[in-house]
C-alpha cells in the first residue's frame, strides 16, 4: 500500500471512529460549558499572579531607563525600588504550583497520590 493509500486508509478509521462516538453528522464535538469556564478561570487566575508578580519589576525597570542620566536620590531610589520588586517577581514561580494544586482537580490528585507515594516509601 503506497503512502497516500495508507493515510486515506487512516482517514477513515478516524471517521468510523468519530460517527461511533457521536461527533459526526452535524453534531460537532460535544461541548463541555462548565469545564471550559474552569478552564478559563484557572488561566485567568494564573495570568492575574503573573501581571501581579511581574509589573513591579517591569515598571521598575522602566523607571530605571528613565532617571538613567540622573545621579543621587532618583537614580538610587529607582534601584531600590528595583531590588525590592526582585522578590515579588520570583515568587511567581512559588504561586504558580500552588495555583495549579488550588485550581486543577488533576494537579491537585496527582500531588496527592505523589505526597501518600512518598511517605509510604519512607517508612
Amino acid at each position: 500500500m503506497n503512502k497516500l493509500g495508507i493515510i486515506k486508509y487512516q482517514q477513515l478509521q478516524v471517521q468510523i471512529h468519530a460517527h461511533r462516538q457521536g461527533q459526526l453528522n452535524g453534531e460537532g464535538i460535544p461541548l463541555n460549558i462548565a469545564r471550559y469556564k474552569k478552564t478559563v478561570s484557572s488561566i485567568a487566575w494564573v495570568q492575574l499572579v503573573l501581571v501581579i508578580c511581574y509589573d513591579p519589576f517591569v515598571i521598575s525597570l522602566i523607571k530605571i531607563r528613565m532617571n538613567a542620566d540622573k545621579d543621587g536620590w532618583a537614580g538610587m531610589s529607582a534601584r531600590i525600588v528595583c531590588d525590592a520588586s526582585v522578590t515579588p517577581f520570583y515568587s511567581n514561580s512559588f504561586l504558580n504550583p500552588i495555583l495549579d494544586c488550588w485550581k486543577i482537580k488533576e494537579v491537585r490528585k496527582a500531588v496527592k497520590d505523589t505526597v501518600k507515594q512518598f511517605c509510604c516509601s519512607s517508612i
